[in-house]
């Protein structure tokens, strides 16, 4: 055999020997499980096994393919956002899911697994979540409604108070113009003012 051809079958095998431990040293394509676990009264949902003991097993989301593109990962982490306040009102389930929805950008989960738990949201809890808002626009309803009564309250009372200040303002006018007659005024005259004073008295000095 002529020293080129060896040549060419010694790169041929080194290259297929570089490219079979190039596939032995990529990762195969695995599952993210997803835990439902408990701490004193309160439950969470984490993508890790309960530390606990005390939890189970939401369901297993398949990893995204791996010539799927990676993010790289930086020193930055996400904030949850705040809860919506519909989430008061749903069942246990839907609020845990919801909950893991939230928190996962924040903790680290993967976009597949979020993209998997919207998935299951909207399969699991769509009527739960139609009926979970419509109790917050009726609570938010009620809301404005309790309060244009408290300012409709506000504004009768502070309008029943100025005619009251208005009326014994009148009343203490005629008083005035009443006394200064006292001098020319008839017994019964005077009894009049007498009752016009203890009338004034009672309705307004209090």
């Amino acid at each position: 055999m002529k020293r080129s051809t060896k040549a060419r079958v010694v790169r041929g095998v080194f290259g297929a020997v570089v490219a079979a431990a190039a596939l032995a040293a990529t990762p195969a394509a695995s599952a993210q499980s997803m835990y439902r676990c408990k701490s004193g009264n309160s439950a969470y949902l984490s993508d890790r096994p309960c530390t606990s003991g005390a939890g189970s097993t939401l369901g297993t989301i398949s990893a995204a393919p791996s010539n799927t593109y990676q993010q790289p990962s930086g020193t930055y982490v996400q904030r949850p956002a705040k809860a919506a306040d519909h989430v008061n009102y749903l069942s246990s389930a839907c609020a845990d899911i919801a909950e893991a929805i939230r928190t996962g950008p924040s903790r680290g989960v993967r976009g597949d697994v979020i993209s998997g738990l919207h998935e299951e949201y909207r399969q699991k809890c769509s009527e739960d979540d139609a009926a979970a808002r419509q109790r917050v626009a009726e609570d938010r309803r009620n809301e404005r409604d309790a309060k244009r009564s408290v300012q409709t309250a506000a504004q009768q009372q502070q309008q029943q108070t100025r005619i009251a200040s208005d009326q014994c303002n009148e009343l203490l006018r005629i008083l005035a113009a009443k006394r200064r007659q006292t001098a020319t005024m008839t017994d019964g005259e005077r009894a009049d003012l007498q009752r016009s004073e203890e009338s004034y008295a009672q309705r307004c000095k209090h």
